[in-house]
């Protein structure tokens, strides 16, 4: 019971940390012609002890075009082929803001806001003049906007969405469609022949195949096994930074995002970042969201620095995978140095994590080195560790 309330103690403060912090978009008119211009406001309310650090541009470079998803579906009827398709627009103002460094966050300097103060609240206010040349509904994603309050950093990036129609042009003279529907035919049914049943042919063949397999099995194999069972592998435990900057530099040579692989490229790097957390700080890295990482990073990192830029490229690589967002090509490099960074930065030969499946690979090339380093183990770390530090054996797989 004790454990319960402290599950609910938790979720109703993070709910009331997002409750001190509203965002809004709004177009100045919901309905436009092909090649107007039309204005996206952007408002963020806060309470005064709330700190805005950074909004993602990211959102501005993610307008879809619905009317172009629906003309992929109904021209292929190939659900692979259907992905959110960024419409034809042109972005004529950013307002008061600059992303001077070109990181695709606006923060610091970077934010110039029209600021009105109310009571206990602010208002945060910036325009942007967009172009659209799509017909259509065109879909605005909300921005990410990184804050903080009480010393604490915090993300809000729910998922939230603005429509705004464009209109095609009128054309007149055109004169209205004369055709009438003809009757429906009747439908002509067609003999039954010997493909109407392959199917399930298929299924019975298949059936007595894996029955006479299974029996062959149960009968010869297990009888010549004679009961020897294969001789365990003994585990293998290497410092967690090792791992990481092999996987790192064979990402790095794989140059994916240089040949346009850009949503694996993003994906990969973010995995060995969070299997490196799961290994060196002990948090479940893999299977946390990237807010819940952030939180608990602010915790552990002395370094705030590392927390923003952990931030920065987990949310950026969540854009890239979930919101189909293209960053500039510099970004990716960029990552690449602060990753390599951050695992040397943070290295502690004493974290160790079991060697398995894929990772066998990466640590066959890196063999030598451990091995010549002494950080090669064949004994559970944990057993070592004290109770703080359980968590920290993570059985890695990919």
């Amino acid at each position: 019971m004790r454990f319960f309330w402290i599950i609910i103690g938790v979720l109703l403060i993070n709910l009331n940390a997002h409750t001190q912090v509203n965002r809004a978009l709004s177009f100045d008119r919901d309905t436009i012609t092909i090649g107007d211009e039309v204005i996206l406001n952007l408002s963020i309310e806060v309470d005064k002890n709330v700190e805005v650090l950074g909004v993602s541009r990211i959102f501005l470079d993610s307008l879809f075009s619905l009317n172009e998803l629906i003309r992929v579906r109904d021209n292929t009827g190939n659900d692979s082929d259907n992905s959110p398709k960024v419409a034809d627009y042109e972005i004529t103002s950013d307002g008061g803001w600059d992303d001077i460094n070109g990181d695709q966050m606006i923060a610091g300097s970077e934010l110039k806001w029209k600021s009105t103060s109310s009571g206990n609240t602010l208002l945060l206010e910036n325009s942007f003049s967009i172009r659209l040349w799509d017909p259509g509904d065109i879909i605005v994603p909300y921005p990410t906007v990184l804050y903080t309050i009480g010393g604490v950093q915090d993300i809000f990036s729910a998922l939230q969405f603005l429509s705004i129609y464009v209109a095609p042009p009128v054309e007149s003279g055109i004169p209205q469609d004369s055709l009438t529907m003809a009757p429906i035919k009747q439908i002509k049914e067609e003999p039954a022949n010997i493909t109407d049943y392959l199917v399930y042919l298929i299924i019975v063949v298949v059936a007595i195949c894996f029955g006479l397999g299974y029996w062959f099995y149960t009968r010869y194999y297990q009888r010549f096994k004679g009961g020897i069972e294969k001789a365990a592998e003994p585990d293998i435990y290497i410092p967690a930074h090792l791992l990481a900057a092999e996987k790192l530099s064979e990402l790095n040579d794989r140059e994916l995002w240089q040949k346009g692989e850009i949503k694996t490229y993003q994906s990969e790097l973010t995995h060995i970042i969070r299997e490196y957390l799961e290994g060196r700080y002990g948090i479940a890295a893999l299977e946390s969201t990237t807010d819940e990482i952030v939180r608990i990073l602010a915790q552990e990192l002395s370094d705030k620095n590392d927390v923003t830029s952990l931030n920065r490229i987990l949310h950026v690589a969540d854009l890239v995978k979930f919101a189909k967002a293209k960053p500039d090509e510099n970004i990716h490099q960029s990552f690449m140095t602060e990753a390599v960074d951050f695992v040397n930065r943070t290295a502690d030969n004493t974290r160790k994590i079991r060697i398995s499946g894929e990772n066998k690979v990466h640590f066959e090339n890196i063999k030598d080195a451990v091995i010549e380093g002494g950080h090669l183990s064949n004994d559970d770390p944990l057993e070592e560790q004290s109770d703080e530090a359980v968590d920290s054996d993570t059985d890695i797989r990919k």
